[in-house]
């Protein structure tokens, strides 16, 4: 029995910018057939086949006909099988091509727009496609096409409207001079639009008679979106640009981060991916059954709170054998984990450092104190401790990393910032934002010295963070 083909548009790239009916089909799909411009986000969890058919600008790993070979294989196989694509199928997709090798064989198919680049693209980077007395229409054509009578250029040269070009950097002298040739104005705004809509957007605008050289001098890149017209000179995004955000830290930190960024409309870009590894061994196992003769337990991250919680019931550990304990944490989001497991924590410091952790156990505790934290935990929270077990329960590691771009970076801790300075520099347009004196510390050893510090060890405090600096640059602005 022959299976189905969807052929799905995914969209211009941002995750979350793909259709309802879309995502329903992914998740039931036995093959996904994927190439870059489809956001992994959407095939990456899928328990299912994937087939990268990749089709990079300049090495196309895949060629068109194979993908047709593919597909048809997959559902001759009686596979349901989604052949995802950035953008909209048919704008520039070779969706028809595809369907044509479907219909060739009968094969049912069935095909799911998805919003196209060449108007959310501009729209999202505040450069409205059409617009009242300035453009009243629209002309979206393919830049990457080798062959000269397939583009009108004499008369998109004669349009007063919008034109946009898809796949056209690698083409663009081609383009602009031909254009010009044809009279078209040498002074008509143009936009580079690359990585629309995701994290790594980046909006490049000049004028055509230089649209070569701003290509070759600012390095604009594939995938981008070029737009000519005077609706180029408008700016309508919001008041705060969607300004990105990249993130250093665990899933679990990226996670409630992206949540509450995205609210105050910023995006966010995972740019330093750290695993979070909870020891198994029969220390930990042994101090847990024998938690009881403790005074003081200290957890000094939310990781530390959550692996002491699930370890307490791999190993079958009485919660009743907490009752007579003391529990000290560092900063506010790792109380708030422990609160949430019904236990309060009876001593956090005024400053959230291992130092003064430290410090403060040292005065208050009377009896034992179990530590039980990351395998490379801060000397100098034992430094005036006496008597103490320091337990490792978990390590955390770098599994990807890569240079960000983006307006701010955040780094979660100290291991963020070593894990992302060994193989990436931050660059000087990019804000740092730091969870507190260790990890700006880390950062000042680096060689980076214009750092803001939340105050707060939260998520919370990082968007205070970010409302001040926001403030500050508003009120230079109004000041100019």
């Amino acid at each position: 029995m022959k299976g189905k083909v969807y052929l799905v548009g995914a969209g211009p790239g941002a995750n979350d910018l793909i259709s309802l009916r879309a995502l329903n089909i992914l998740g039931k799909c036995d093959t996904v057939v994927y190439d870059r411009l489809a956001s992994e986000d959407f095939y990456k969890d899928l328990n299912c086949e994937k087939i990268d058919v990749g089709k990079k600008v300049g090495h196309h790993s895949v060629k068109q006909n194979e993908i047709n070979e593919i597909i048809v294989q997959k559902a001759l196989e009686g596979k349901t099988v989604v052949r995802l694509k950035g953008g909209d199928p048919f704008i520039f997709g070779r969706g028809g091509e595809e369907v044509i090798a479907l219909q060739e064989h009968n094969i049912p198919y069935e095909v799911i727009p998805g919003i196209t680049s060449a108007i959310s693209v501009p729209e999202l980077a505040g450069i409205p496609p059409t617009h009242r007395k300035i453009s009243q229409d629209l002309h979206i054509v393919t830049g990457h096409t080798a062959e000269e009578e397939n583009v009108n250029y004499k008369a998109l040269a004669q349009e007063k409207g919008t034109l946009v070009f898809l796949m056209g950097v690698g083409n663009i002298e081609k383009i602009a001079n031909r254009l010009m040739e044809f009279g078209k104005d040498e002074n008509t705004p143009v936009a580079f639009i690359e990585n629309g809509s995701t994290p790594k957007e980046r909006i490049t605008k000049t004028i055509l008679k230089n649209a070569y050289t701003t290509v070759v001098e600012e390095n604009v890149k594939p995938p981008a979106i070029i737009v000519m017209g005077e609706v180029v000179s408008l700016d309508f995004r919001g008041t705060i640009h969607n300004k990105s955000v990249a993130v250093a830290g665990t899933n679990s930190f990226r996670n409630r981060l992206k949540t509450a960024l995205e609210k105050k409309c910023y995006v966010t870009n995972e740019v330093c991916k750290l695993d979070v590894s909870a020891y198994e061994n029969s220390t930990i196992k042994n101090v847990l059954a024998n938690i009881s003769a403790y005074e003081w337990v200290v957890l000094t991250s939310r990781n530390g709170v959550e692996i002491f919680m699930e370890n307490m019931k791999k190993y079958s550990i009485d919660m009743r054998s907490l009752y007579n304990l003391k529990f000290a944490v560092i900063g506010k989001g790792t109380y708030d984990r422990l609160a949430d497991y019904g236990i309060y924590a009876d001593y956090t410091p005024e400053k959230y450092t291992a130092e003064e952790l430290g410090k403060g156990l040292s005065t208050i505790a009377k009896g034992r104190i179990l530590i039980l934290r990351a395998e490379k935990g801060s000397p100098e929270l034992t430094n005036n401790l006496i008597d103490y077990d320091d337990v490792p329960i978990y390590d955390i590691k770098c599994s990807y990393c890569t240079q960000a771009t983006e307006d701010y970076i955040v780094f979660g801790s100290s291991s963020g910032v070593e894990s992302y300075t060994s193989s990436n520099a931050i660059e000087d347009k990019t804000k740092i934002i730091a969870i507190g004196n260790i990890t700006a510390n880390k950062l000042k050893e680096k060689g980076y010295c214009n750092i803001y510090i939340a105050k707060e060890y939260s998520v919370n405090g990082i968007l205070k963070e970010l409302e001040i600096i926001e403030n500050a640059e508003n009120e230079k602005i109004k000041g100019k």
